[in-house]
């Protein structure tokens, strides 16, 4: 599998589901969650109208 990091074509808005980024068998508690307005690196998956597959790593904005 071949994977290339590009940046997104637009500008998405979405959410970090965190519950899927833990090791532990228990949910995270609120304390353990970033502070609202925090600047994340975040993966970005595109799907592309052919079916292509484009994944994006930037620092939220």
């Amino acid at each position: 599998m071949e994977v290339e990091l590009v940046e997104p074509a637009t500008e998405a808005r979405a959410f970090i589901d965190f519950v899927n980024l833990t090791d532990n068998l228990e949910h995270p508690a609120p304390e353990d969650f970033p502070a609202i307005g925090s600047i994340l690196d975040a993966v970005v998956l595109d799907f592309m109208p052919n079916g292509e597959l484009r994944l994006a790593t930037r620092s939220s904005s």
